[in-house]
This record gives C-alpha cells, sequence and structure tokens, in this order.
C-alpha cells in the first residue's frame, strides 16, 4: 500500500505517540500495546490542503493580534511620554508573561485538545486588542499587556506540535517552514496596517481594533477546519515510555548547540524592539516610519523560514542552525554602523534572514528528538526560556541605552554576539557530533 511521503502522521519517529496515516485509505492507525485501532481520518490531500493553510492563517493572525505594540511603540511613547526605561517595561510586560506561561499552557496542550487551545488564545488575543484601545494610563496598558503575554503562549508549542506530528520527518522541516510564512506575512503586514491606520485616523487606539479583527476570525477558523481532523487521544503506552530515556538522551546532545543558538537570540530579542528608536534617534527617521523596519526584519522571513526549513530536511539541523546563528553578532555590528541608506535596508533583510531560518530549524530538531507526547511540553520549556531570558534583558537593553547612547549599547550587543559566533565556527565539529540515542538522526541524517 503506498503512502504519501510529503504529507502524512509520523509513523517513522523514533519514541513518537503519533498516529500513522495511510495515504490511499485515508485512515489514522494507532498503535497500542500489541492492538491496532483504525479511526476514521482525512486524507494526505487534505491535510496538505486545509491543515497546513489553516495553520499558517492561525499563525498570521496570532502575530497580527499579538504583535501591535512594537511598531505602535514609538507613538506610544510620545502619547504616554515614556522614557527607553518605561518603553522597555511594556514589552517586558507582555514578553514575561508570555514566557511564564508557557510551561503550565505547554504542558496543558499535551493533555488536552490543541485545537481548543489555540482557538481560546487567539480568540481572547482579539478581545484584548479592543481593550488595549480603551487603556487611559500607563499601568492599564500594562496590565493588558500581561493578560495579552498569557493568551499569546496559547500558539506556538501546541501549535508546533499539531504540525510536527502531521509531517515525517524527512518533510518536517519544509513543514514548519511553511507554517512560519503566515507568522512572517503578519511581520510584514502588521506594522503597515497598524500605522496605516494610525495616520489615517490620527490615533494609535484604532490600529489596536483593526487588528482584532484577524485573530477573532482565526479562532472560529481554527475550531471548523480543524473539527474534520480525526485525533486519537491516549495516554502513552509502556514502550513510549521507556523511550523516554533515549529522548533525554537526544535532548542532552542538542543541548550545547541550542544552548549558543538561545543566546544569540537573546541578543537579537533583546534589540529588535529597539530598532525603530535608533532609527529615530541615530539617523532621524520619522517615528511612525520608524515601525516600517519590523517589515523588513520579518517580512522576509516569506523566503528564508522555508527555504531553511527544506535546507535542515536536505543537509540537516545542526549545519543550518550553526551557519545562521553566527552571523548575528557581526550583522548587529553592521547595523550599528552602516549609512542610512540601502545598506541599511540590506542589514535589515540579512538580519531578519538570519532570525527567520532559525525557528523552523530549531522546532525541527526538537520534534526528531523528543516524542510527540512530550512535544509540547519540551518546546513550551524553549519558549520559556527565550522569553524570560529576552523579557529579563529587553529592559535592561533600554537601561543601557539611557545611560550611554544608542551607537555605544548596540556595540556592546555586537561585540558579545561576535564572540559567540566565533564559538560556533571554532567547536561547530563538536557541536555537530551525535551524544545520545537520536543525535546521530536528528543532528545530521
Amino acid at each position: 500500500m503506498k503512502t504519501d511521503p510529503e504529507s502524512r502522521l509520523a509513523e517513522d519517529d523514533i519514541g513518537s505517540s503519533s498516529p500513522s496515516m495511510v495515504g490511499g485509505e485515508g485512515r489514522l492507525s494507532e498503535v497500542g500495546s500489541g492492538t491496532q485501532t483504525v479511526v476514521p481520518a482525512i486524507t494526505s490531500r487534505v491535510v496538505s490542503w486545509m491543515v497546513l493553510p489553516t495553520f499558517m492563517f492561525a499563525h498570521l493572525a496570532h502575530h497580527v493580534g499579538t504583535g501591535g505594540l512594537q511598531p505602535l511603540l514609538p507613538l506610544l511613547r510620545e502619547d504616554f511620554n515614556l522614557d527607553y526605561t518605561q518603553a522597555g517595561l511594556l514589552l517586558s510586560a507582555q514578553g514575561l508573561a508570555l514566557g511564564l506561561a508557557q510551561l503550565p499552557v505547554s504542558a496543558l496542550a499535551d493533555h488536552m485538545s490543541k485545537r481548543l487551545v489555540i482557538a481560546v488564545g487567539l480568540i481572547g488575543a482579539g478581545l484584548l486588542c479592543v481593550a488595549i484601545s480603551l487603556t487611559q494610563d500607563f499601568w492599564s496598558l500594562v496590565g493588558c499587556l500581561v493578560l495579552m503575554g498569557i493568551l499569546a503562549s496559547t500558539y506556538h508549542a501546541p501549535a508546533s506540535t499539531y504540525l510536527s506530528a502531521t509531517f515525517v520527518s524527512a518533510a518536517r522541516g519544509r513543514a514548519l517552514g511553511t507554517h512560519v510564512i503566515g507568522g512572517s506575512l503578519a511581520f510584514l503586514l502588521t506594522p503597515v496596517l497598524a500605522i496605516a491606520v494610525a495616520r489615517y485616523s490620527g490615533s494609535w487606539r484604532y490600529s489596536f481594533v483593526a487588528l482584532s479583527v484577524a485573530p477573532l476570525v482565526a479562532g472560529v477558523m481554527m475550531l471548523i477546519t480543524t473539527a474534520r481532523v480525526a485525533t486519537t487521544e491516549r495516554p502513552p503506552t509502556e514502550q513510549e515510555r521507556a523511550d523516554q530515556g533515549s529522548a533525554l538522551a537526544s535532548l542532552r546532545g542538542i543541548g550545547p548547540l541550542v544552548f549558543v543558538a538561545l543566546g544569540e537570540q537573546l541578543l537579537t530579542a533583546s534589540m529588535f524592539a529597539y530598532i525603530p528608536f535608533f532609527l529615530v534617534d541615530q539617523h532621524h527617521v520619522p517615528s511612525d516610519l520608524a515601525g516600517l523596519s519590523i517589515s523588513l526584519l520579518a517580512g522576509i522571513g516569506i523566503i528564508s523560514a522555508p527555504v531553511g526549513g527544506a535546507l535542515s530536511d536536505r543537509f540537516g539541523r545542526a549545519p543550518v542552525l550553526i551557519a545562521v546563528t553566527a552571523s548575528v553578532g557581526p550583522l548587529i555590528l553592521a547595523l550599528t554602523y552602516v549609512p542610512y541608506g540601502v545598506g541599511m535596508i540590506v542589514v535589515l533583510l540579512l538580519y531578519g534572514l538570519s532570525m527567520n531560518t532559525r525557528l523552523p530549524v530549531l522546532e525541527s530538531l526538537f520534534a526528531d528528538a523528543i516524542p510527540a507526547h512530550r512535544r509540547s511540553t519540551v518546546l513550551g520549556m524553549y519558549y520559556f526560556i527565550g522569553q524570560e531570558s529576552s523579557g529579563l534583558t529587553t529592559p535592561l537593553v533600554g537601561r543601557l541605552i539611557d545611560a550611554t547612547d544608542p551607537v555605544t549599547a548596540f556595540t556592546m550587543l555586537g561585540v558579545v554576539g561576535t564572540l559567540l559566533s566565533l564559538v560556533l565556527v571554532r567547536y561547530r565539529g563538536t557541536l555537530m557530533r551525535p551524544r545520545g540515542a537520536l543525535a546521530g538522526a536528528v543532528l545530521v541524517p
């Protein structure tokens, strides 16, 4: 019986508890303790043409609903008379809440319907956009952003886990990279939409109202379209519990590489929010136009994410991850000293290329190593560490800029990033060497 290698559940994943799809009959085979239960399922063609586009739109809507703060921050700074530290506090309020909620929400998603968790988060984010538009003081805004961060934690880990179980390892990087297109489109469109509405209406408040529409629609769409997908919910088998040792060995094997990648990610996340301010203060770009720099940084992900994921399917996760991560430090220095103009645009595009390529490769790396019934929890731990670290360092970077100046602060970050890049290049052989039972399979196929 033929199966569709591009789009079926990950029956061949080591330690996976995912059901397997028989493409010709559109059935799901759930393998348990010596027994096999067959339940109705959609065909592989429907998986490709319905599930992935649904999640792409949900990803777009998620970032539209939760991503209005950064492009509108220069206008909020003027309206609320904020300094760099207070602006960083707004970002940290959402970022810290997002990170702290990752662990419980991701663990919850491993024990209940992931589609329901995602839908609730999307609808809640849409409603909070409306609430933010009604705030009248700084601390009310902080409170709304904390709630927004909690709801934002309901998307990435459950969605990546759902899609990782839907596509085999050989096609997983490309699928997760294609999923990132939705988020990249959101980063490209959200600043344009938010700033256009603000300029036309004369207030940032109407921008948040406009941004609420997409997540509200996507939440309802998620409930309707994925209801047709047959899933199986069951506790792990004894064999799957035994496989946890191998999974932990693989996690230890990829740990050093993930650790260095997180360090570079911390730098990019900490200074990402201040790039519009840097353009305003250093290059005298108008406040409402400076937010469009986020579009350049994230919009390149429309191309880089699926290409990076496909390259990791072909050449291995580690080589691609090392290449894009090692570029961070030099790019920060280039961003600091390249004159404003075409050169600056090129640097922003390369910066976004590095940032967006890394995500699907890391998600695929985790999915290859971790059994399906624990993927959401492990991905939640990864997002927790990343969000909490950046949530703590973002206001510190703002404080550093206040104490010195943007050029000095960005130079210091660039030097640190370049040192980490040198570590990656120097020890790339060690980082790519298998360390655990599964490490050889996930690092270099």
